[in-house]
């Protein structure tokens, strides 16, 4: 099977549910469509209906598919556990019922852990009972993510989060120790972080369920690091880029995902600050157009 590729409600600004900026969720279906995708991916819970039989109504109209969903939350807080399992078992229950396929694991950016993102010798380091339970926490849900509702459950290591750096996604996969738990690697949060994207498909290859593609504007990260700007001055300051205009070799990378016979999905993401007015239907049109330049369709 083909690497098949799909846009995500991120690229039109969509990080929350309830941000005030979001776009209809019925326009940004159609906008997806009309920008040449026939795969989504959900975007936050509760972004799109919660009922399936709505969201599948518009979905068939546009000829669309929803391959996955996400948890992007405080994974590194305890007590917030709880919560957050709700939320996640009604996001299975939602991709289940769509046929979904993946579901993506992040923690959530926190304040310590962003403003020396990318610098693991300035990073704080979780402390050894939340880890601990962060361990259990990922190991409980990727069990009820596959064996519950037939969803691939990857880890996605995350630029200003306490799953970040390479040892972090080491110990992580390590110490949950669950046979169906895989990656999702992000070729710009990899950069971002210090993580050779190419050497980490070669690496993580038996394990890789998802890919996020993502460019970076070289430039703009050299003054974050200098100015020692935060995860979310990076974006506003349009530190990823559309495909194909930043560092990130595309070419390399579809090249190495085709050598160990990657045969799953490739998500365009393209991080945008909404206040900032960006029209993202034409960034999504040019980078679906590079990769099809690449031969992927």
């Amino acid at each position: 099977m083909p690497i098949k590729i799909a846009n995500a409600p991120c690229s039109w600004g969509v990080d929350y549910a309830d941000a005030e900026n979001n776009p209809d969720w019925q326009k940004f279906l159609e906008e997806i469509a009309e920008a040449g995708y026939q795969y989504t991916e959900l975007g936050p819970f509760g972004y799109l209906p919660t009922i399936a039989e709505k969201v599948r109504l518009q979905l068939d109209k546009l000829n669309l598919e929803i391959i996955g969903g996400f948890v992007f939350d405080n994974l590194h807080i305890s007590n917030q556990h709880s919560q957050i399992k709700e939320k996640i078992i009604d996001t299975f229950k939602l991709l289940n019922s769509l046929d979904s396929k993946v579901f993506v694991i992040m923690d959530h950016l926190s304040n310590e852990r962003m403003k020396n993102s990318g610098n693991q010798s300035k990073s704080p380091k979780l402390d050894l009972n939340e880890y601990k339970s962060l361990v259990n926490f990922l190991k409980d849900v990727s069990k009820i993510s596959y064996d519950n509702y037939g969803l691939k459950p990857t880890i996605h290591p995350h630029a200003g989060t306490y799953i970040e750096y390479e040892d972090e996604l080491d110990n992580l996969l390590n110490d949950i120790d669950y046979k169906y738990l895989g990656v999702c690697l992000d070729t710009a949060h990899l950069h971002y972080c210090g993580i050779d994207p190419y050497n980490a498909i070669e690496k993580y290859s038996p394990l890789i369920e998802h890919m996020h593609f993502k460019d970076v504007n070289q430039s703009v990260l050299d003054t974050v690091y200098k100015n020692s700007l935060d995860f979310n001055a990076a974006v506003k300051n349009q530190v990823f880029c559309p495909l194909g205009t930043g560092i990130i070799d595309f070419e390399k990378v579809i090249k190495l995902l085709k050598n160990i016979n990657y045969d799953g999905y490739v998500t365009i993401e393209q991080d945008i600050d909404p206040s900032e007015g960006l029209n993202p239907i034409d960034y999504a049109k040019k980078s679906l157009s590079y990769l099809k330049k690449l031969g992927l369709n």
